[in-house]
């Protein structure tokens, strides 16, 4: 039996996943690993679990349910003699398990015996045991907890020591000549953690082996700023000390002896690596064996030209004569000026995987090497051709990303198709097998200070998760993550398939693009293109900046303001990547069945799960698995009571939805279009308000039309919002009527007239 908590909680028996239960089961249990072997106090149980002024009368007996729901669990997987035994010791409860069956357990004993080795002069050994430690790391610690509200002080504790040992880590790379592997990950640890000084010291030292020295003082001026201007402190004598080296080129920073090269990043489980770019090689301890250091999450450039063989080098390259010359400040300046720039942006990562079938035997390497580049360049045709770039090639993987340009091509569904795309092209080769699989998220991307596409680089965790989910895709495959599916689903068929133990998520196989949907009925010319402007651009703004808006549109009766809000609703919804609601509050249908209607009117056919399914799992998304939401669930999906205690007044159940369209925008854009708001109940228009005030991180636009009398009933209506504006519409101008026959209308007459300059003013009236 296997417990895991650095990432989601899981617990592995037998080679299946079980059943935890609900989020109060699941946060007993996570507290109980965070103790593992020590007794835990019932009233500690309860305080982690309820805040004092909010505990229930039952919170006692919730807790022995929920430890009671635990033990049958355990006793199921392994019967009596389970390995693990959850058991009544005053004034608590005790976890006992074994110490390797605790991915916490593991992580310890490896960064100890890394640290050791790193203290007796061995780094090379030291950097393998401190990466398998980190590797026990899936994600944060209890990440599904957390999203629940969760955060006690073992979780604190546990984040510091994966700091602890990346540190380690990163200081036995350095030792053994890997900072081109491990530079990525510096880069993004220290934007995350600014503040830690020996990962400032450790990225400095980085960046100055690799030849970027400029870049390096101006780490150390970035500090120097943060702690003056937010504490008053000065770097640590360490810092300062590196700082001067740098500055004046101590050879001592350089390691001098040259070995063979370093290894690329390794984004496959198993394959050679193969280098992309010509490698410096670096010093190593004479006798050391030979190895390199995987960087997680991190791609290399690709070259254009064939990669040349390593050179040595015994310090980085040195400055040219306009810089040798220049003082620090001036590099500095010209690093800020001149240096790539960067930035974290959500993207869509795409890895492809070939692999060679010979027919009668094994092919030679020769032959092999022509197989693979045949499907490299069907790939990245492909790739190009859906508006994707290829920024990694390591032996028989090839990594793409969609999402670096700022136009309106959606990321995901454009990978998913390149994906696909790839898999048919080569689905005919007899000798040649691919698979796929995509997933989106947060990168940090560098560009040069042109921008061009060849000097793209990436680094992120995404890229960590992408080559787990790999390693369970079969061959002829492409498949996805589950967030993804939810943005794509729309313009690709899916089947949910068995998987995800790597990556803690559900995975979907993708099978072939739905045909584009047709635009939407007269979304030509419009007599309100000004005003259908604004609302685009209200949207997009809502968009880029994951902000609400409210945006009330108010006009008299002829004004055109409904047939403005159908044109607009049938332009935001023909792009695909935007749900559109249109519910009718001012009719006989309560609030929140309006809600639904609209919620399934919007939902287009789908594969992989149904509009009521959809709204479920975002349901669940948003109060947890367990019990709780329950009353959620029958608040939205059954408002007219048509499930058992189905009853909540309709306040409740609006206030259930402005819980889930806020979650709902999160993964794509929501508009929500609203008419004849004037004839809204008062309780609708009080959620209308509230829900564009409140949601956060949300691209959630309410459009709201009425009459003018809105504001005579209302007349604070969208005042001290933030993101809130009204249009008003006048009435449309009556179509001029030409007579019957168009030949009787003379036409207009013409006069030139001629200015001298001695024409007066009277001359010029009687013209």
């Amino acid at each position: 039996m296997e417990f895991r908590v650095l990432g989601p909680l899981e617990v592995q028996a037998l080679g299946h996943t079980l059943a935890l239960g609900g989020f109060k089961q699941r946060a007993v249990l996570g507290l109980l690993l965070l103790r593992a072997n020590q007794v835990v106090a019932t009233s500690e149980l309860l305080r982690a679990l309820w805040p004092d002024e909010h505990r229930p009368a039952t919170a006692r007996k919730i807790l022995q349910n929920a430890v009671s729901g635990l033990r049958t669990a355990l006793a199921r997987a392994h019967g009596r003699n389970a390995p693990a035994q959850l058991l009544t010791r005053a004034p608590g409860y005790v976890l006992r398990l074994p110490a390797d069956s605790l991915d916490v357990s593991r992580f310890d004993q490896r960064v100890a015996e890394g640290r050791a080795q790193l203290e007796a002069g061995r780094p090379r050994r030291a950097a393998e045991l401190l990466r398998e430690a980190l590797r026990e790391w899936r994600g944060p610690v209890l990440s599904d907890l957390v999203e629940q509200g969760i955060d006690w002080p073992e979780m604190a504790r546990l984040r510091q020591l994966r700091l602890d040992a990346m540190e380690f880590r990163f200081a036995a790379e350095l030792q053994c000549g890997h900072h081109q592997a491990v530079l990525g990950e510096l880069i993004t640890l220290t934007a995350a953690e600014p503040l830690r000084e020996r990962l400032q010291g450790q990225l400095m030292l980085a960046l100055y082996r690799c030849g970027r020295q400029a870049e390096a003082l101006a780490a150390f001026t970035s500090l120097r700023r943060t702690l003056d201007e937010e504490y008053g402190l000065e770097p640590s004598r360490e810092l300062q000390s590196l700082q001067q080296r740098i500055l004046r080129h101590d050879p001592g920073l350089v390691l001098a002896a040259p070995t063979a090269q370093e290894h690329l990043p390794d984004l496959v489980a198993a394959g050679r690596a193969v280098p992309t770019a010509p490698v410096t090689a670096v010093a190593e301890p004479v006798g050391s064996p030979p190895g390199g250091a995987p960087a997680a999450g991190s791609l290399p450039r690709p070259a254009a030209a064939p990669a040349r063989p390593a050179t040595a080098s015994a310090a980085p390259a040195g400055p040219t004569a306009a810089t040798a010359t220049a003082t620090a400040p001036e590099r500095v300046r010209r690093a800020e000026a001149d240096g790539p720039t960067s930035e974290r942006r959500d993207v869509a990562v795409l890895l492809v995987r070939a692999s060679v079938r010979p027919s009668g035997g094994h092919a030679v390497a020769g032959a092999q090497d022509a197989l693979l580049h045949d499907a490299m360049s069907a790939a990245t045709e492909s790739i190009a051709a859906h508006g994707g770039l290829v920024v990694g090639s390591l032996g028989q993987v090839w990594a793409a990303l969609f999402g670096l340009r700022d136009d309106t091509r959606s990321a995901g569904p454009d990978a998913v198709r390149a994906a696909l795309a790839v898999r048919d092209r080569l689905a005919g080769r007899p000798d040649l097998t691919v698979s796929a699989v995509v997933t989106t998220g947060g990168m940090l991307i560098r560009r040069s200070p042109k921008g061009a596409d060849s000097a793209v680089s990436a680094v992120g965790v995404l890229l960590d998760t992408a080559r787990h989910m790999l390693a369970e895709v079969p061959h002829g495959r492409v498949y996805v993550g589950g967030r993804v599916v939810t943005d794509t689903e729309d313009r690709i068929a899916y089947q949910r398939v068995a998987g995800g133990r790597s990556t803690g998520h559900g995975l979907y196989e993708a099978l072939a693009p739905r045909p584009r949907r047709a635009p939407a009925p007269g979304t030509g010319h419009h007599e309100r293109e000004h005003e259908l402007t604004v609302l685009t651009g209200l949207l997009a703004h809502s968009r880029h900046r994951r902000v609400p808006y409210l945006l009330t549109v108010l006009g008299g009766p002829g004004s055109g303001k409904s047939r403005l809000l159908t044109e607009f609703a049938g332009r935001a919804g023909a792009t695909d990547d935007t749900l559109v609601l249109r519910p009718a509050f001012g009719g006989p249908t309560a609030p929140a069945a309006a809600l639904l209607d609209a919620w399934r009117a919007a939902g287009r056919p789908r594969t992989a799960v149904s509009a009521d399914a959809a709204l479920a799992a975002l349901v669940r998304s948003v109060a947890g698995p367990g019990p709780d939401a329950d009353p959620l669930l029958r608040a939205v999906l059954a408002p007219d009571g048509s499930l058992p205690g189905a009853s909540a007044p309709a306040g409740t159940a609006l206030g259930c939805w402005a819980r889930v369209l806020p979650a709902a925008a999160r993964r794509r854009p929501v508009v929500l279009c609203v008419d004849d708001v004037h004839l809204a109940p008062d309780p609708v228009r009080d959620w209308l308000e509230a829900l564009a005030g409140s949601a956060t991180d949300a691209p959630l636009l309410v459009v709201a039309c009425a009459r003018p009398e809105l504001l005579g009933q209302r007349p604070m209506w969208g005042v001290g919002q933030h993101g809130a504006s009204t249009i008003s519409l006048a009435s449309l101008p009556e179509p001029r009527r030409l007579p019957a026959d168009q030949s009787a209308v003379p036409p207009p007459r013409e006069r030139l007239v001629v200015l001298r300059p001695d024409s007066s003013c009277a001359q010029l009236l009687a013209m």
